[in-house]
């Protein structure tokens, strides 16, 4: 019996008691703490009501999952139910679960909550569709161009989530407009600790990024198979970007939509600490002014928007098309 379920037990009989008229049938506005080895607080559980079910079973109404990072709550998840099991730390529930983070919000259903993961501290997940807001911009890699979004996109480019696609109407949406929004039929989100997160986006990806800072609207977007974002640092990377994306990489029919300029790829990654993106494997680049070029492996560089495509025999070939901003004026 962990710690959880010593917890709930002993919660148990001081609120819910005996009753001799069995009109009682749950507990009522209950907080339950759970800890790691060190002792310390790892998450907690608040409900306005619990009912128990079976043996280690209990149905949430209004479940908040307090999850905590550095002994504050680092991100907060709630619905109008859930399904919970004191004993093996795994939660679920087929209505909306609204997440609010360090960095970014997220919405999707059916969720389900699992700690005690291998390499994470916990993970939550997104059955069916999900939507992520990210707070932080994506570097001029990909948005690097002014152009006004168009109202009318053109049959070239890609085709954002419908209201059908997402949760029910009646459900809660992301609190605001956000710089950078990904959306996948299947979402993970996992806790890396020390402020770092994971997220994993598989089926029918679509990442949409924006230029808030301009006077002008500057739009991209990438549609791909699976797609992992890191929040915090990632991969051998040392740099803080604490609540901001430090790495992208997309995998599986990639195509990347720019003002002016379409690339496709196998696979994309990209970093804020590097500044590029990368594109391997039957990587295409078409530019709206300056035509086509094809390689292995493409670079967009940050600094001016140019395509640098690297391919031929053993990569020794070069081909580097003019920056995105040249003669954009006339567009």
């Amino acid at each position: 019996m962990n710690i959880l379920t010593c917890f709930f037990l002993l919660f148990s009989n001081l609120v819910f008691g005996d009753d001799s008229n069995g009109s009682s049938n749950g507990f009522f506005e209950v907080r339950i703490p759970t800890y790691n080895n060190m002792g310390r607080m790892n998450w907690e559980l608040q409900a306005q009501e619990v009912d128990k079910l079976d043996e280690g079973d209990y149905l949430a109404q209004k479940p908040k999952i307090y999850i905590l990072e550095s002994q504050r709550p680092g991100t907060i998840a709630s619905s109008n139910t859930g399904f919970f099991n004191l004993g093996t730390g795994l939660a679920k529930g087929r209505e909306p679960l609204f997440v609010e983070g360090d960095g970014f919000e997220a919405i999707g259903r059916p969720w389900t909550f699992e700690e005690n993961i291998s390499n994470a501290r916990n993970r939550l997940a997104f059955s069916e569709q999900g939507k992520i807001g990210f707070e932080g911009e994506v570097g001029a890699g990909f948005v690097g161009v002014p152009n006004r979004v168009r109202e009318n996109p053109s049959r070239n480019e890609p085709t954002k989530p419908t209201s059908s696609t997402l949760p029910s109407r009646g459900s809660p949406n992301l609190s605001k407009d956000f710089p950078t929004t990904a959306y996948g039929k299947r979402i993970e989100i996992f806790d890396l600790g020390d402020g770092r997160k994971r997220f994993l986006l598989q089926n029918d990806v679509f990442i949409e990024m924006y230029d808030i800072e301009s006077n002008e609207s500057k739009r991209s977007t990438i549609t791909c198979d699976r797609a992992e974002l890191f929040l915090g640092v990632g991969g051998k990377s040392k740099t803080n970007f604490f609540g901001r994306i430090s790495h992208i990489h997309a995998i599986g029919k990639v195509k990347l939509t720019q003002p002016l300029r379409e690339s496709s790829a196998n696979e994309l990654k990209w970093s804020e600490e590097s500044g590029q993106v990368n594109l391997h494997g039957k990587a295409k680049v078409s530019h709206q002014k300056w035509g086509e070029a094809s390689g292995e492996h493409i670079i967009l560089l940050e600094e001016d928007g140019r395509a640098e495509v690297i391919g031929g025999n053993q990569g020794r070939s070069r081909i580097i098309l003019p920056a995105l901003n040249k003669h954009s004026s006339n567009k």
